[in-house]
């Protein structure tokens, strides 16, 4: 199994186990690759497309091929030995998330309150809008 870093170019001629269309981090890799490489980037065609993160993992553990996914989602994994993370220098995976609320201007109080200023802290300042 490859532990080797892979260039931005050649995670973008492997065919890969994906999620379905829509997905979060299947929309934020194909945005990364294109920022990365250009818009006339052309991405391989998927080895298989799957509906659920589960789904992918158990693809990839069986041999279907890499995948690409939230740490969040393959840490367990990892730390198993089960999965390897493999660095994609130069290519940033990074997902903005927005905070949203219903009512006034005003955030909410509590622990949404908390969060977003974790996240405040962590990431970058909040974009009025």
């Amino acid at each position: 199994r490859r532990r080797s870093p892979v260039r931005p170019a050649e995670l973008a001629s492997t065919p890969l186990v994906e999620r379905e269309e829509g997905s979060g981090t299947r929309q934020a890799l194909r945005a990364a690759l294109t920022a990365c490489l250009g818009r006339g980037t052309q991405l391989a065609a998927p080895a298989l497309r799957l509906s659920t993160t589960t789904a992918v993992r158990q693809a990839v553990r069986a041999g279907a091929g890499p995948a690409v996914l939230s740490l969040l989602a393959v840490r367990e994994n990892v730390a198993a030995g089960l999965l390897a993370v493999i660095p994609v220098p130069g290519l940033d995976l990074g997902r903005r998330l927005r905070a949203v609320w219903a009512g006034g201007t005003q955030p909410p109080a509590g622990p949404a309150r908390d969060l977003m200023a974790v996240a405040i802290r962590l990431g970058a300042p909040p974009e009025p809008g």
